[in-house]
C-alpha cells in the first residue's frame, strides 16, 4: 500500500508522479499474476486516493448493440453511502455531451456541478450524481487499438476540485485503465471461444452417432426382400431420406475438418513427393469426380515443373478434390475442365478451371469464408456444405501458401493456389 504523500520535502507533481508509477507497477504485476480486472480496478481505486483527489471513480464502455451506440456503466467505486447512478446505467452517445469528449478524445472538468446540472435539466446521469453528493468531476476518455472505448469518470464531493495540471495524470491512469480493460475484455472472448470449441465438438460427437442410425437402417431397408416390393412413391421417400442423410454426414464431416483446422489440432504432414507420380493420381481422381456430369478433364503441366516439391499429399488431394467438385457442380453437363500445375519463383502452383456460370464480382469475397455463399446455383440441383473452399484455405494457408480466384460471369472461373516448393510451413 503506497504512504501518503509528504508535500513538504518534494515538489508535488514530481512525488505523485512517482507514487503513481509504484501503484500502476503493482497493477501490472497483479495483471501479469493472474489476477481479476475487477480486483486490480479496486486496488487502484484504495490505491490512487492518496495521490490524486476523488470520492468516486466510473467506468462506462461503448456498446454498439442495436442501431445506437450506448455507454454503458460496467464498474464503479464510491466512498458515498449511496450510488444512485450505478452498474448497469446506460445512455445513448449520439446527442450527449460525452459525445464531444469521445470524438475530440480531450478530457472535460466541471468544477460546478449545481450549476451544471441548472443549465442542463434534463441530464439524468447528472441529476442522479448530484443526488448522490458529487459536486465537480474530471472525465477521461478510454483508448485501446487506435479507438475510443470508454470513458473514465472521478468525481469528487467538493466544488472546484479539478484543475488543468490534474489532467496529465489522470490521463495516465485512464491510459492504464484502458490497457486493463482491454485485456479483461481478451481474457473474456478466449474463454468464451474455448468454450465455444468444447462445444461444437461435443455436438458434432452427439451428432453423428443417431445419423449413423439412420443412415445403418436405410442401408439394411435397400437390401431387403420388401424394399424391392415398395411402390415408386414410397422408394422416392427412402431416396430423399438417404440423400439427406448423406449430406448431413458430408456436412458434419466437414464441420469437424473445420474444427480441427482452427485448434490446430489437425496438422498437416509433409513430405517430399515427386511430381511425376502425384499428377497422375491426381489426373485420375479427377476423372473419376467428373464422371457425375461427365466433364472432360483436361491437366496441363508446364515444362519446368520441378521433379520433386514439399507437401502434404493427402492434404493436397482433398484441395482439389473442392476445387473440381466445385467446378463441376456449377458448370453445365459435359463441359471442359482445366487442370493446371505450373513453377514460377519458387512457388508450385495448382489451377482449376471452368466454362461455368462465373460468380459477380461483388460476390467474390464470400467464396473462401465458412458457410459462405454466392448467388450463383449448382446447375443440377447439388447441395454444397459451404465449407469446402474455406477448408481448403485454411489447409493452403498451413502449407504457408495461399488462395486465389478469378471469375467472368457467363464465362467461368479458375480457382487457384500456390505453395513454397521447399519446405516452409506456417504453425
Amino acid at each position: 500500500m503506497p504512504q501518503p504523500i509528504d508535500k513538504t520535502h518534494t515538489p508535488p507533481s514530481r512525488q505523485a508522479e512517482l507514487q503513481l508509477g509504484r501503484v500502476l507497477g503493482e497493477a501490472n504485476s497483479k495483471l501479469s499474476g493472474g489476477d481479476q480486472h475487477t480486483e486490480i480496478l479496486d486496488f487502484l481505486f484504495e490505491s490512487l486516493n492518496l495521490i490524486i483527489p476523488y470520492d468516486r471513480i466510473g467506468i462506462a464502455l461503448i456498446e454498439n448493440e442495436g442501431s445506437t451506440p450506448q455507454l454503458r456503466s460496467t464498474w464503479l467505486k464510491s466512498t458515498l453511502p449511496k450510488i444512485y447512478l450505478g452498474e448497469g446505467y446506460s445512455a445513448p452517445i449520439k446527442g450527449s455531451s460525452l459525445e464531444k469528449i469521445l470524438a475530440t478524445g480531450k478530457p472535460r472538468i466541471i468544477n460546478d456541478l449545481e450549476d451544471y446540472g441548472k443549465k442542463h435539466p434534463h441530464s439524468k446521469s447528472t441529476q442522479l450524481i448530484l443526488k448522490e453528493g458529487i459536486r465537480s468531476s474530471l472525465t477521461c476518455p478510454l483508448r485501446a487499438e487506435g479507438k475510443h472505448i470508454g470513458i473514465v469518470f472521478f468525481s469528487s464531493i467538493h466544488q472546484q476540485t479539478y484543475q488543468n495540471e490534474h489532467i496529465d495524470i489522470y490521463l495516465k491512469i485512464a491510459n492504464e485503465l484502458s490497457i486493463l480493460i482491454e485485456q479483461a475484455r481478451l481474457r473474456k472472448w478466449y474463454h468464451s471461444d474455448v468454450s465455444r470449441v468444447q462445444n461444437i465438438r461435443m455436438l458434432l460427437h452427439d451428432l453423428k452417432n443417431p445419423l449413423n442410425v439412420i443412415q445403418g437402417f436405410l442401408e439394411i431397408s435397400y437390401r431387403k426382400t420388401w424394399f424391392q416390393n415398395l411402390g415408386e412413391d414410397a422408394k422416392k421417400v427412402f431416396s430423399t431420406l438417404k440423400r439427406n442423410a448423406d449430406f448431413m454426414q458430408e456436412l458434419l464431416e466437414e464441420l469437424s475438418e473445420i474444427q480441427r483446422l482452427d485448434a490446430k489440432a489437425d496438422t498437416i504432414e509433409p513430405r517430399e513427393e515427386r511430381l511425376d507420380s502425384f499428377i497422375p493420381e491426381l489426373a485420375t481422381r479427377a476423372r473419376e469426380q467428373a464422371t457425375k456430369k461427365e466433364n472432360n478433364i483436361t491437366v496441363v503441366t508446364s515444362a519446368n515443373l520441378p521433379e520433386k516439391a514439399f507437401f502434404d499429399m493427402t492434404r493436397i488431394h482433398r484441395v482439389m478434390d473442392n476445387l473440381i467438385s466445385n467446378a463441376s457442380k456449377f458448370s453445365d453437363r459435359g463441359s471442359n475442365i482445366t487442370i493446371t500445375l505450373k513453377s514460377e519463383e519458387g512457388r508450385l502452383i495448382f489451377e482449376v478451371t471452368d466454362e461455368g456460370q462465373g460468380i459477380p464480382e461483388s460476390e467474390i469475397h464470400k467464396l473462401f469464408e465458412e458457410f459462405g455463399r454466392t448467388c450463383v446455383v449448382a446447375t443440377e440441383g447439388e447441395k454444397s456444405t459451404g465449407l469446402g473452399l474455406a477448408i481448403s484455405k485454411k489447409i493452403v494457408e498451413q502449407h504457408g501458401g495461399g488462395v486465389a480466384v478469378a471469375s467472368e460471369v457467363g464465362k467461368g472461373s479458375t480457382f487457384s493456389f500456390w505453395l513454397p516448393i521447399e519446405k516452409s510451413l506456417r504453425h
